[in-house]
């Protein structure tokens, strides 16, 4: 059976084609209700951006406006909801304003810096913003310090900690937290991913409060778009807390005083003692908030260092990434690090390309040929390409 009989938004009337289905089961389609169909959030910020550089890089201006304007106004999240079209607009306001506080766009709109380099990683967010933030930092620089003064060549110590660094932004694969208490023994590869430097990871957290109060006041502000009536109904009996049949409840009367002081927190969730401030907070279950404005706080492009499972264990990185660059061995990614073959490969792979891109990227931006983190990452991207090649 198709995927979708026609073209949404150009065709009315499409076709689907039964292959090798029972009759009986035709009819059973043909005859059952019809999914309700939801689309999921469709906006990220760096789809924002590269959009704003459709826009205004593209060689047929005209052409680059309408078809961006054609993506923003046709998502299937806001089909017959209108309210959905008032949140995506104030969510596009949202990421204009964090654009334009990171420095990627101009208040005219227009991309600077480096919103090329976030744009090309945009598969990566939010470790691209997070990548990019640590480089306006200045951390990279005073990470990549040649061997000796007038050098353009990197140690070991240096390359191994620029990919720990790299690893814990674009590696990300977590391991159960079972594997940190159980006594296995490793022969090749250390397995478990090591924290961020300190300098790095006190950049990591102050970039994400930041970005995480900006989000919290975002959706105070898009909370007056719920719809309360369906907020205050129970989601299976679907009976509602509100109305003059409830004015005697005690109940009610409680969950009406604990929505006091609370705007984009669940009136049910209030119950639980939870205030707008654990918006701030990370982890934070996203049922916690209004659900009929159809997004949350996870939304946020923020990059929370660890991760725990629901047992509260926390849930260790896999360092296959500075593993495969310490010993080269596919071999021992399989037997170590607990990764198919296949996948490791992809990884790898996938890695590998993301370096050469920041080491593209970062050769085209700088003006100084001889710049210290430039030449760390050309070498970074050489040496592990070589690594891979011989896989």
């Amino acid at each position: 059976m198709s995927g979708r009989a026609g073209r949404r938004g150009q065709d009315l009337l499409g076709d689907v084609y039964f292959f090798n289905i029972p009759f009986p089961k035709i009819g059973k389609l043909m005859k059952s209700k019809v999914p309700e169909l939801r689309g999921q959030f469709p906006l990220s910020i760096s789809l924002i951006l590269r959009l704003l550089l459709l826009a205004s890089k593209g060689d047929d201006p005209e052409d680059g406006q309408a078809k961006v304007l054609s993506v923003l106004k046709h998502s299937l999240l806001s089909f017959k909801r209108p309210k959905a079209t008032e949140m995506l607009k104030l969510y596009f306001l949202f990421s204009l304003q964090l654009l334009v506080k990171e420095g990627y766009i101009d208040q005219e709109g227009n991309p600077m810096g480096f919103a090329g380099l976030v744009s090309h990683l945009h598969y990566h967010e939010p470790s691209n913003l997070v990548f990019v933030n640590f480089l306006v930092r200045g951390l990279f620089h005073n990470l990549c310090q040649p061997t000796h003064k007038g050098s353009k060549h990197f140690s070991q110590d240096v390359m191994e900690k620029l990919v720990l660094v790299l690893a814990n932004l674009f590696g990300r694969i977590y391991l159960p937290a079972k594997f940190q208490d159980a006594n296995l023994e490793f022969y090749q590869s250390k397995v478990f991913l090591d924290d961020l430097p300190k300098d790095f990871g006190a950049a990591l957290e102050e970039y994400n409060m930041q970005v995480q109060k900006d989000f919290a006041c975002f959706l105070l502000i898009v909370s007056k778009l719920a719809d309360m009536k369906q907020e205050y109904q129970l989601p299976l009996s679907k009976i509602s807390f509100t109305g003059k049949e409830c004015e005697d409840s005690q109940l009610v009367s409680h969950l009406m005083n604990c929505k006091e002081g609370r705007t984009a927190i669940s009136p049910f969730v209030c119950l639980s003692g939870n205030f707008d401030d654990v918006l701030l907070e990370p982890g934070t279950p996203s049922h916690v908030v209004l659900h009929t404005i159809g997004l949350n706080h996870l939304e946020a492009p923020v990059l929370w260092p660890q991760q725990f499972d629901s047992q509260g264990r926390r849930m260790p990185l896999n360092a296959y990434a500075l593993d495969f660059y310490k010993h080269g061995s596919l071999v021992g990614l399989t037997q170590d690090n607990g990764l198919h073959e296949g996948d490791a490969y992809q990884l790898l792979k996938d890695f590998a390309l993301t370096i050469k891109s920041i080491s593209v990227s970062l050769r085209e931006l700088c003006e100084n040929e001889d710049d210290n983190v430039v030449l760390a990452f050309e070498q970074l991207s050489e040496t592990f390409m070589e690594k891979f090649a011989e896989v």
